[in-house]
C-alpha cells in the first residue's frame, strides 16, 4: 500500500521482480491497490481485499500513510492470518497531513489533482483512535515494523514509546535510507522466510 499523494510504483515492480527472480512468484500473490485520497474509501478497499483473502496467510505491506494503514488493520484483526509489514508508518497522520487540508495537489506519480480534504482529516483522527484502542500485546506476534534511520518525513519515536509503554510485541528492523525506503527487496527476503 503506497503513501500520501502517490500511487502504485516502483515498490510494486520491485517485489513482482523479487518474486519471479528468486521462483516464488508462484506461492504468493501480489495485490498492488491504488487507494483513494479519501481514507474511509481506502480502508473499506483494503478491508474487501483482506477478507477476501482470509483463507491464507496475508501479508500486508503498507509504507508511510500506507503503513499507518496497515497498523489499523493489525489493530482490527487478530487473527494471525494477518502479517503486517509497516515502512516508515505514519502513526499520527492527522497531524502531519493537516497543512494539507483545502489544498490542491498533484499525485506524485499520477499527475492527477485533487484536493486533501478536513474530512479525511477527521477519518485519520478516527483510525489513529481505534489503533491505540485495539492494537493489543497477544495480536502482535506478526507486526514488523521496517524504519529509516535517516527518514526526512516522519519521526518514530511517538510510536515507539507507544508500542513499548503498552508493551505491544513487534520486530523492529532499521535501514540505512530516507523515507523513500529503497530496501523493499530487504523486506522481501524477511517475507519469504515467514
Amino acid at each position: 500500500m503506497h503513501g500520501f499523494n502517490s500511487s502504485v510504483g516502483s515498490k510494486s515492480r520491485e517485489i513482482a521482480e523479487f518474486l519471479a527472480e528468486y521462483h516464488f512468484a508462484d506461492q504468493f500473490e501480489l495485490i498492488t491497490p491504488k487507494l483513494d485520497p479519501d481514507p474511509r474509501v481506502a480502508v473499506d478497499y483494503i478491508d474487501n481485499l483482506i477478507r477476501s483473502n482470509d483463507r491464507r496467510v496475508v501479508h500486508l505491506i503498507g509504507t508511510s500513510l500506507g503503513g499507518f494503514y496497515a497498523l489499523y488493520f493489525k489493530a482490527k484483526f487478530n487473527e494471525k492470518f494477518l502479517i503486517v509489514h509497516s515502512i516508515n508508518p505514519s502513526w499520527t497522520p492527522s497531524i502531519s497531513l493537516a497543512p494539507f487540508v483545502n489544498q490542491s495537489l498533484e499525485n506524485f506519480k499520477t499527475k492527477e489533482s485533487w484536493i486533501f480534504q478536513e474530512i479525511y482529516l477527521l477519518r485519520l483522527e478516527e483510525y489513529e483512535r481505534y489503533i491505540q484502542e485495539n492494537l493489543k500485546t497477544e495480536a502482535c506476534k506478526s507486526l514488523y515494523l521496517h524504519i529509516s534511520n535517516s527518514d526526512e518525513v516522519l519521526k518514530f519515536d511517538k510510536m515507539l514509546n507507544y508500542l513499548d509503554k503498552h508493551k505491544i510485541n513487534y520486530i523492529k528492523n532499521i535501514y540505512d535510507t530516507d523515507h523513500r525506503f529503497r530496501n523493499i527487496k530487504e523486506v522481501m527476503k524477511l517475507i519469504v522466510t515467514i
